[in-house]
């Protein structure tokens, strides 16, 4: 029989989800960078895990406070997932295993819907999250990377995030890394205006940067790279200098903040050393891996700052819409699981809306040859399709109206008279 074909393999290619990673909870800058990816590197490991045996689909989340890895597994799959997120990197498991953490089936769903949600970063609600996660799955899509079980997981959980962001007044929903850090050297009593700014790089978060420095009345240079075609997006109010021409700029600067995607250092010490700096020069390192040497922040009359810096603490008031988001993202996470439960009974749907409608054909066949055989396989056909459309439509209506066992007792019952039926 079709059906029992079709549970056969659906018992075979049974799939899981699992969500290894690591981030700034349980791990400094330092230790991140060593599992951050630049995006020639994401390309690269999402076309080896598509070929490992036991990986249906994978998204790989890289930003300055995680390193997610998501998979969709099957029952082939044997590995351990810590060893594999090490191995990907050329990082020893027991070395850093300590620093990840790992999820599996509902827990792994949660986390995720909770991250969508604005409720895992660092900076609670900040905007970002949203489209780094869509555009994680959207680059994924693009090297065959993804299958339905996770497309469908992101969706659902960046739907999720967009409703909090649009009916829930989460504290700094609007907030980001560079907000963060530009804020943050406010409470330490800096004052930005008519102060020179450089901002090295001129990607999201240079742009960011730079215009948050232009909103306090800075004056703010970008740095920009020679080799780069086209239309240079940032803002056009902050002069432009070559990116080679960094070192030059920073006697002039009494602020300093750099925010590239390159795993290279953009700041050293030893060359810092032969700049004459401002005393009391404030570098501010926004991207991971680092872009700042360490080292400079032992310098005199520096002072250096990373992402780790700026955290912020949740004010009282906010812990009702705190709840209120939990008690959202509960319930989506729970749309997906009864999605997920049920996703395998939908063959089964279509085979059942099939029989049925040749069921129905069945019983009106003498009549249709009677009244207008000249036109018989046309009406049959539009029967079959009506037949079909009412069945699935009842069934998809049980489907939201009952828990999923009892799905799958209505479900199974109608595949068992139709099995009956042929087996006579």
């Amino acid at each position: 029989m079709i059906l029992r074909q079709i549970n056969m393999i659906q018992m075979r290619w049974h799939m899981d989800i699992t969500m290894v990673g690591i981030d700034y909870t349980d791990a400094g800058l330092d230790i991140r960078g060593k599992f951050s990816y630049t995006k020639r590197e994401q390309e690269k490991t999402i076309t080896a895990l598509r070929k490992k045996e036991g990986i249906s689909g994978c998204i790989l989340l890289s930003t300055c406070n995680r390193t997610e890895l998501v998979l969709s597994r099957t029952r082939e799959w044997e590995r351990e997932e810590r060893s594999l997120f090490c191995e990907l990197k050329g990082q020893s498991v027991e070395e850093y295993g300590s620093y990840l953490h790992l999820r599996r089936g509902m827990d792994a769903v949660k986390d995720l819907f909770a991250l969508a949600g604005g409720l895992k970063s660092q900076i609670l609600g900040e905007d970002q999250i949203l489209t780094q996660m869509k555009d994680a799955a959207d680059f994924s899509r693009k090297f065959f990377g993804t299958d339905k079980i996770l497309e469908t997981l992101f969706r659902m959980a960046v739907t999720a995030g967009k409703e909090i962001k649009t009916n829930i007044n989460l504290p700094s929903s609007n907030r980001s890394a560079p907000l963060a850090a530009i804020s943050g050297l406010e409470q330490k009593g800096a004052t930005f205006k008519g102060e020179r700014c450089l901002v090295i790089g001129n990607g999201a978060m240079g742009r960011l940067t730079a215009q948050l420095l232009l909103d306090r009345g800075a004056d703010v240079t970008v740095t920009i790279r020679q080799y780069r075609s086209g239309i240079v997006d940032v803002p056009v109010e902050a002069a432009r200098i070559d990116y080679s021409k960094r070192y030059e700029k920073l006697p002039e600067c009494r602020y300093v903040f750099s925010a590239t995607a390159s795993p290279n250092t953009t700041i050293t010490a030893d060359k810092l050393d032969a700049c004459a700096l401002q005393e009391n020069t404030v570098f501010v390192d926004l991207a991971v891996p680092r872009d700042i040497e360490e080292a400079v922040g032992g310098m005199d009359g520096v002072t250096l700052y990373d992402i780790d810096d700026f955290g912020v603490e949740l004010p009282e008031e906010t812990k009702q819409s705190l709840a209120q988001a939990r008690q959202l993202l509960e319930a989506k996470a729970a749309e997906f699981e009864s999605w997920y439960d049920a996703r395998d009974v939908v063959p089964m749907l279509l085979t059942i809306s099939g029989q049925a409608s040749e069921d129905v054909i069945a019983r009106i066949d003498k009549k249709l040859r009677k009244s207008v055989p000249e036109q018989q396989d046309a009406v049959e056909d539009m029967v079959s399709t009506a037949v079909q459309k009412v069945v699935n439509k009842l069934m998809f209506a049980v489907r939201d109206s009952v828990d999923v066992s009892t799905f799958r007792e209505c479900v199974d019952a109608m595949r068992e008279l139709y099995e009956e039926e042929t087996e006579r």
